[in-house]
Parts: structure tokens; sequence; C-alpha cells
């Protein structure tokens, strides 16, 4: 009985001291490795500012030659950065630029090489200013090239909420997206620190309630049912073990999307999250190419 007293003892000051830990929702600073001229592609550095805070934002803006339109491209949450290393980030950037899309590849706030809040991060409830900053930035860059957004994960999330709150984006693909943060958020702790699902719930509750991760900002759909929406494709592996299929349909139900569904198998703890560009990329390419060539008309 003893043991089992302390046994409960470490488990509720651990749950209290590393629920934040546990449940970290992102903002890790992933060193940047790579460059797009790694890939052999121009680039230029920028940077620009949101309309909701005086922080600064940085990019890479690759050009296009005779661009058909420019893409705002946005990674997911967790440990990421504009390169978005584990969706092989920048050989889509790579075909897509050699389609003829002109991309500015961005830092989210608290994300890469971007200034910190001290909001931290909100899963897309925040982030959506910084891709209305994006866009502003376009506006004035490249004003003469029709706007669109690829997002992948809690991208995903973002990009969507930010065409509901008015970015003038004409089309929108969202890779990965989750539909309700609360139901992502356990699949995502067990993938990134091995902690046995069974308990990861007094984690989860820790973070919110003691700690205050601000899961309750991470609802999409509520956000962009019943808005004005550009068309929309969402892409989602049938397979993914962070973010479930029924996220994405209950997506495309709320806000009419187009849905292109992959089914391609990988490997390791996050298995096909964000990953079906990397399984299928010429197939990947062609999807979202045509997609976008129909919505821009």
């Amino acid at each position: 009985m003893r043991r089992l007293a302390i046994g409960l003892v470490v488990l509720l000051l651990l749950v209290f001291l590393l629920g934040p830990l546990a449940m970290r929702p992102g903002g890790q600073r992933l060193a940047m490795t790579e460059t797009p001229k790694d890939y052999g592609l121009a680039y230029e550095a920028v940077q620009f500012n949101p309309p909701d805070r005086p922080i600064t934002l940085r990019a890479w803006w690759l050009p296009a030659t005779d661009a058909h339109a420019a893409i705002v491209f946005v990674h997911g949450g967790g440990s990421d950065n504009r390169n978005l290393p584990n969706g092989d980030g920048l050989k889509l950037a790579r075909d897509l630029v050699a389609r003829r899309y002109a991309l500015l590849m961005m830092d989210l706030r608290n994300y890469g090489e971007s200034d910190a809040t001290d909001e931290g991060v909100t899963f897309g409830d925040l982030e959506a200013n910084d891709v209305l900053g994006a866009t502003a930035f376009l506006s004035r860059r490249a004003p003469d090239l029709p706007l669109v957004a690829l997002g992948f994960s809690m991208g995903g999330a973002t990009v969507l909420r930010a065409a509901a709150r008015g970015a003038p984006l004409r089309a929108v693909v969202a890779d990965s997206a989750f539909a309700d943060i609360r139901d992502v958020v356990a699949a995502h702790t067990v993938a990134a620190t091995g902690i046995p699902r069974a308990i990861v719930a007094p984690f989860l509750w820790s973070a919110e309630h003691i700690h205050r991760v601000p899961f309750a900002r991470g609802d999409t759909i509520d956000e962009v049912r019943g808005k004005h929406m550009p068309p929309v494709l969402l892409i989602h592996n049938r397979n993914d073990p962070i973010v479930p299929l029924e996220h994405c349909h209950a997506l495309a139900k709320a806000i009419g999307a187009t849905v292109w569904e992959t089914d391609s198998p990988a490997p390791g703890p996050f298995g096909t999250h964000i990953k079906s560009y990397r399984q299928q990329p010429g197939e990947y390419v062609e999807h979202v190419t045509a997609f976008l060539a129909g919505a821009l008309g």
C-alpha cells in the first residue's frame, strides 16, 4: 500500500509539473538546416507584420517565371518551421515553382525565426492573423498575382480560419487539418513523448486547467461553419494516426469543400500525418495544381 501511495503521489506531481511539457502544443524552435538554394531555387529572405501584434514574421519568397499565383505556404504545429521538413516541404516547393507558382514560405509566430508572443501557440486562432499579414505583404510585393494558400495540420486549420476572416484568398488547400484540437492533442502527445495513451488524460487536464494551455481556441470547425469561403481542397490520409479522417469529413460538410483521400502507409509514431506528398509526390502535385487552376479560372 505504501508503494502504491508513493506511486500515486509521484504521478500527481508529474501531472502537475509536466502537464504542459507533455501536452506542449508547439512553438519549439526547430533549427533551419536547409534553404531553397539546396534545391536549386532562387529565394529572398523577407519579413512582415501581422495586424494584431507588434511582432515580426519571417519568410522566404520564392518567385516563379510567369507565375499563375502566389501561394502562402504554412507549416504545421509541434516541432516545425517554414521548411516543413516532415512533409518534404522544400521538395514540394521546388515542384510547385516548376509548375509556375510563386511561394511565400512563412514561419508562424512562435515558430522558426519569427517572433514569440505572450499568448504562445493558439492552434490557428491568433495564427490566422499571420496569414492575413502574409496576404497584405504579397499584395504589395506581387500585386498582379492572385493569392492562394496551402497549409498543413495546424497550418491547414490556420489558413481555413484566415479565409473565414476575409483573407483575400482565391483558393485554399488544407492538408491534414483538424476540426478541433482537443481530439488531436492526445494522439500527438503519445507520438511525441511515448507516454501510454491510457495515462494521457490527466496530463491533458493538467495542461488545460492548471497550466492554461488554450485548447479551447483550437475549434476550427465552429469558426468556419457558415462563413463565405473560397474554393477549398482538403487532403487527408485515411490512416492518419494524429488527425483522424473524420475531421476532414466534418470540415468538408461544414464548408462544402472538395476532398482528396490518400491511402499510402508510412512508418513511425506520426505515421502518415502530413506525408501525402512524400508518399505520392507526382499525384499530389497534380491534384493541387489542377485544383488551383480550376479555382483561378
